[in-house]
């Protein structure tokens, strides 16, 4: 239990162990080092990077080697942190041994921010990436009652932002329409006619069924199912 807490308070920084005396290195040296080494890591636990590296594994074995390169960062992390070698100092004709860390103050807070960012990217990669959008796919069947004279239905168009689509009008033959998810908000049908008038079924909006819906003239109706 107490090496548990001796632990925890190194990581913490509440620990009264000192830091040693010696000249550290330029802090952005020390920076430049860490976090090269940071990237280098983030690489090999890349997907892409493993492809690259490792062409022929499989899934089960690259999970197996994030976790070991994983480990092994904690590991050398875990070291710097919690470090601490035994010096003798002399004041005088006193002398002493004291317990200080092995690496210095600046060291030990860079090996600690290693580890800050490492479990940030890891929570990120967590994080379910949200579904991209996707078409909505439809099926129309058109009806309508015949008129006098000789006109006769022979399209079922549709408009979806600047995108126009005809379809050939069979008589309660399913028709396979696709919308892009852009469109899916906002389109309209419109049953031409060989007289070159239109029944206008108006606007449409979202990805669902809709029962016989009426053209605007009362010529005609069309029915939406999703496929």
């Amino acid at each position: 239990m107490s090496r548990l807490k001796e632990w925890s308070r190194d990581w913490l920084g509440l620990s009264d162990v000192g830091s040693p005396d010696r000249k550290t290195e330029d802090p952005v040296t020390l920076l430049q080092r860490i976090f090269a080494a940071l990237a280098g890591i983030i690489a090999v636990l890349s997907s892409p990077a493993i492809s690259l590296l490792l062409p022929d594994l499989n899934a089960n074995a690259a999970i197996v080697l994030r976790v070991v390169v994983a480990l092994v960062t904690v590991v050398a992390v875990n070291y710097v942190v919690t470090a601490k070698e035994l010096v003798e100092t002399t004041s005088g004709f006193r002398s002493q041994t004291l317990r200080i860390y092995r690496f210095s103050r600046t060291e030990r807070l860079i090996a600690r921010g290693v580890i800050a960012i490492a479990l940030f990217l890891l929570v990120l990669k967590l994080i379910p990436a949200a579904d991209a959008p996707s078409n909505c796919n439809l099926t129309a069947i058109v009806d309508w009652q015949a008129p006098e004279g000789s006109a006769r239905p022979l399209f079922l168009s549709l408009t979806a932002g600047n995108r126009a689509e005809t379809f050939a009008a069979d008589k309660g033959k399913p028709i396979a329409i696709q919308l892009l998810p852009a469109h899916i908000s906002n389109y309209s049908m419109t049953l031409e006619w060989s007289d070159n008038s239109r029944s206008d079924f108006g606007a449409f909006a979202g990805c669902s069924a809709i029962a016989d819906r009426r053209s605007i003239d009362g010529r005609a109706t069309v029915h939406l199912a999703v496929r």
